[in-house]
């Protein structure tokens, strides 16, 4: 699960169906990572930069900011995923995003949440289904 999450940081368009493509930016490294910044084409955003904020190998988890690309009512978006070893090769994710809006964002906030928690839960189990048969899930072959 790390090696998809960690490493491969910058290849989530292979498992990811909110991401139709997405790479690497640079080959700079933060605490081991292969890069520090991806670009992603995002499905109903288009094209966003993520930087890496936190990385450690040792403790499975990273965070990233979106740097651009984001709507205007947006104006901070970030997300941290852990994973926790719960042995017997068992393996649990934990997926945090955190998101600051302007007023438009305040009005349309239940939307953008219901909006936003569909698409954790999704992605949550694209990763699993991808680290688990190690082929994209049924959603991500038919996007």
């Amino acid at each position: 699960a790390w090696e998809v999450l960690g490493p491969q940081f910058d290849q989530a368009y292979k498992w990811a169906s909110s991401i139709k493509h997405s790479e690497a930016m640079n080959t700079a490294s933060l605490n081991g990572s292969t890069c520090t910044q991806r670009g992603c084409s995002v499905k109903g955003i288009g094209q966003i930069e993520e930087k890496l904020i936190a990385y450690s190998a040792e403790n499975y988890s990273l965070a990233y900011e979106v740097k651009e690309g984001m709507p205007k009512m947006v104006k901070y978006a970030s997300n941290n995923w852990q994973l926790e070893d719960m042995g017997s090769g068992k393996t649990q994710l934990q997926m945090s995003i955190e998101m600051k809006t302007g007023f438009m964002g305040w009005l349309m906030g239940g939307i953008m949440k219901k909006k936003m928690t569909k698409l954790s839960r999704e992605i949550a189990e694209e990763f699993k289904y991808y680290v688990e048969n190690g082929e994209p899930h049924p959603r991500k072959l038919k996007s």
